[in-house]
C-alpha cells in the first residue's frame, strides 16, 4: 500500500504543479456563476435551477472529463518515451498498480472540480432561490410486462398472421425481437371517453410512501402525464386521477407534459392504495397514452442536497472509469493516437444511442448499413457504462436519483472496471516498455 499511495502523491503533486487543477477549479467556479447570466431562462426559479444544473455544472463536467482523459491518455504514454517511468516506480511493484494509483489521483482531481461546481448550486437551494426544488421525487413506473416479454408474445402473433411480410418471417428471431422490443417503448394504450384504466405501482419499497398514498403524510405524491398523441400534438384533456385516498381533477389545454398534485378526497373513500386510476371524462376525445413513458408517480423523497451528493457520486464514477480507459489506451498506444482514440471512442460512444434510435430498422437497408448498425450497437453496448449515465437530467427535473443505483455505479465503473483496465495495463505495458 505504501507504493501506491506514493504514486498517488507523485501524481495528484504533478496535477498541482502544472497549474491543471487550479484552472480547472477557477474555470468551474466562472462558469456556474456566468451560466445564469449568458443564458437566459424563463424568468421562473425552476428555470434558473434547470440552466444551472444542466448547462453550468453540465459544462464543468463536459470539459473536466474532457481535459482529463487527454491528461490520462498522455500520462504513461509521456513517461515511457522519456523513460521517466522506472523513476515514477519508487519501489519494484506491478506495473497495474501504477496505473491504478494513476487513475485513482486523477480522479481525485475531477471529484474536487465537481465538488467546487456543487458550491453555487448548493448555496443557492438553502438561501431559497430553488424553493421548490426543496425535495426531489422518487419516480414510479406502472408495474407492466418488461419490453422483452410484450416482444416475445407480439412475436408470436406476427408470425401466425397470414398479412406479415415474407422478409420479416426470413429474418432471424434475434433481429425481429429486438425490432419489437424498442416498439414495445412506445406502445400506446388508447382510453375512450368516460371509461377508466387502471395502474399498478410498487410502492412497498419506499419508507413512507404508504403513508403518504393514504394521505396521512405531510408531503403528498403527484402524478405526472405526458398528453400529446403519437403525432406529439398536444391534447386537450379532462379527468380524475385517483390513488389510495388522494386524488386530483385533470384539466390541460396548453401543455404536454404536466404534474398533478395529488390532494386528500373529499368523500373520504379510499382505492387500492397501490392502483393508480385516471378516469377520461372529456367530451368524445379519446386519450392515448403511453403508460411506460407517459405515466409517473412522484413520490417525495430526500432533500435536493442529498440528490446532489448521489448525482456527484455518479459523475465521479464516470470519471474513473474514463480516465482509465484513457491510461489503457496511454499504456499500449503513443500519445497523440492514444488522445485521438480516446476522444473519437468518447464521441462515437455518446453519439450511437442517437444512431440507433434514429435507424433501428435492419430489415429494409443496405447490407451495408446492417453492418454499420451491428458496429454502432456493439460500441452503444460496451459504452453503455458510461452513455447511459445522465444522472443531471434527473437532478435538473427533482427525480431522485437511488441509492441502490449509485451503489451499482460505484462498485462497477468507480471500481471493477477500472481495477480490469489497470489489469490489463500491467499486461500490455511491460511489453511496450521493452520496445522503447
Amino acid at each position: 500500500m505504501k507504493a501506491f499511495f506514493a504514486i498517488f502523491r507523485l501524481e495528484f503533486v504533478s496535477m498541482v504543479r502544472s497549474r491543471a487543477l487550479l484552472l480547472l477549479a477557477l474555470f468551474a467556479l466562472a462558469w456556474m456563476f456566468a451560466v445564469p447570466y449568458l443564458i437566459t431562462g424563463d424568468g421562473t426559479a425552476e428555470g434558473a435551477r434547470e440552466i444551472s444544473i444542466r448547462y453550468g455544472f453540465g459544462g464543468v463536467f463536459v470539459i473536466t472529463l474532457v481535459s482529463l482523459l487527454a491528461t490520462a491518455s498522455g500520462s504513461i504514454a509521456r513517461e515511457r518515451a522519456a523513460k521517466r517511468l522506472p523513476l515514477t516506480m519508487v519501489r519494484p511493484v506491478a506495473y497495474s498498480l501504477v496505473v491504478f494509483a494513476k487513475a485513482a489521483a486523477l480522479t481525485l482531481s475531477g471529484a474536487i472540480v465537481l465538488a467546487i461546481a456543487c458550491l453555487p448550486a448548493l448555496r443557492m437551494s438553502v438561501d431559497g432561490r430553488w424553493h421548490s426544488s426543496a425535495k426531489c421525487n422518487h419516480v414510479l413506473q406502472p408495474l407492466l410486462p418488461s419490453p422483452r416479454e410484450e416482444a416475445c408474445v407480439m412475436y408470436e402473433v406476427y408470425m401466425k398472421d397470414p398479412e406479415t411480410p415474407p422478409e420479416v418471417k426470413r429474418a432471424k428471431r434475434s433481429t425481429v425481437l429486438r425490432l419489437l422490443e424498442a416498439r414495445a417503448m412506445d406502445h400506446y394504450q388508447t382510453i375512450p371517453t368516460n371509461e377508466t384504466v387502471k395502474w399498478k405501482f410498487n410502492v412497498s419499497g419506499l419508507p413512507g410512501a404508504r403513508k403518504a398514498i393514504m394521505g396521512e403524510g405531510d408531503d403528498l405524491p403527484s402524478v405526472r402525464l405526458r398528453l400529446s398523441n403519437m403525432n406529439e400534438v398536444r391534447q386537450d384533456v379532462c379527468g380524475y386521477l385517483s390513488i389510495g385516498k388522494i386524488h386530483a381533477v385533470v384539466s390541460n389545454q396548453t401543455l404536454a407534459v404536466l404534474t398533478f398534485p395529488l390532494s386528500p378526497r373529499s368523500d373520504g373513500g379510499a382505492a387500492e392504495e397501490n392502483i393508480l386510476s385516471f378516469r377520461n371524462d372529456g367530451s368524445g376525445t379519446s386519450l392515448m397514452l403511453r403508460p411506460r413513458k407517459d405515466v409517473a408517480l412522484l413520490v417525495p423523497a430526500d432533500a435536493f442536497v442529498w440528490n446532489l451528493f448521489r448525482a456527484w457520486c455518479e459523475l465521479v464514477s464516470i470519471l474513473a472509469l474514463t480516465i482509465s480507459f484513457g491510461l489503457f489506451l496511454s499504456s499500449a498506444l503513443g500519445r497523440p493516437v492514444a488522445l485521438f482514440s480516446a476522444i473519437v471512442i468518447l464521441a462515437v460512444s455518446e453519439a450511437s444511442p442517437g444512431v440507433i434510435s434514429q435507424y433501428p430498422d435492419e430489415l429494409e437497408t443496405k447490407l451495408s448499413d446492417r453492418i454499420a448498425l451491428t458496429v454502432t450497437r456493439f460500441v452503444a453496448e460496451a459504452t453503455q457504462p458510461v452513455s447511459s449515465l445522465n444522472p443531471l437530467e434527473r437532478l435538473s427535473l427533482d427525480e431522485c436519483i437511488e441509492v441502490p443505483e449509485v451503489c451499482r455505479v460505484a462498485a462497477v465503473n468507480l471500481f471493477l472496471l477500472p481495477v480490469l483496465l489497470s489489469l490489463l495495463s500491467g499486461i500490455v505495458l511491460p511489453r511496450k516498455q521493452d520496445e522503447v
